[in-house]
């Protein structure tokens, strides 16, 4: 046992010099200094080179096109499926109906804002926070989705359109078209226009009171004013001309609102 130990001291002995050079000591300012001057020639080589900026270049402006394309493509499938079978509903329901103020103008608005509330998913909150950080303003990113619905909508109703005056002989083209098409855009932009500047639940109240206006108190007010039809079939073109401009206007201020707002 004595032996070991003697053999374990002797071979600390042995290997303490050659130890001594691998362990390493705190550098000291100077060691510091000399590494960076010799270092310096490597760190002028990585300096970048200089370059003449253009100083009135500036960033490009979101783009409510782009925007609105890209959402497009992130409806599902279902969606699609359900608003076609929707449409052909109505179209069958009013191609067999005699007036040009059938189901069909009634229920396209109602079915847009049903559209809405599905894009906008108020109910994924996880959503709503991948949205508040897009490059994009959020109000822009929602105004998209709103155009979007809007679009499919109008472009369905056109079809169902063709088809129910191509059917029915009795139905003025004209005057069905515009019995849908301008409470469709008047609600629309009712709706963009109090969403950015009383909040979404504000303006999904404020469209449906817009459709109880369109649909109910109109044609009471347009047929307690005139008793004869040809008056009020002008009463209720002039009418309907009125919320189509309204509704126009509305949403273009509510697109340069949504340029405006950081959040919603």
């Amino acid at each position: 046992m004595q032996n070991i130990d003697l053999e374990l001291e002797k071979l600390e002995d042995d290997l303490e010099q050659p130890l001594k050079s691998y362990l390493a000591t705190s550098p000291r300012s100077e060691d510091t200094q000399k590494l960076l001057i010799s270092l310096q020639d490597s760190f002028d080589q990585l300096k970048p080179s200089e370059f003449d900026f253009e100083q009135e270049t500036e960033p490009s402006k979101p783009s409510l096109i782009k925007q609105c394309l890209n959402q497009f493509s992130s409806y599902h499938w279902a969606y699609w499926l359900i608003s076609l079978l929707i449409f052909a509903m109505l179209t069958v329901i009013s191609s067999g109906s005699m007036e040009s103020d059938s189901l069909f103008p009634i229920v396209v608005p109602i079915y847009l804002l049903f559209g809405v509330l599905y894009s906008y998913k108020t109910w994924n909150k996880e959503m709503r926070m991948v949205e508040s950080i897009t490059p994009f303003p959020p109000a822009l990113l929602l105004l998209s989705k709103l155009l979007v619905v809007l679009v499919m909508n109008i472009g369905l109703a056109l079809l169902s359109t063709l088809y129910i005056v191509k059917d029915n002989t009795m139905i003025n083209p004209a005057t069905f078209l515009l019995h849908w098409f301008a409470p469709l855009l008047f609600l629309t932009g009712l709706l963009a226009f109090v969403l950015f500047h009383k909040g979404v639940i504000a303006g999904f109240i404020a469209a449906l009171i817009g459709w109880v206006l369109t649909f109910l108190v109109l044609p009471y007010t347009v047929y307690a004013i005139s008793g004869e039809a040809f008056h009020q079939n002008i009463l209720f073109i002039v009418s309907y001309l009125i919320i189509l401009s309204l509704g126009v206007g509305m949403l273009f201020l509510s697109y340069r609102k949504s340029l405006r707002l950081s959040y919603l």
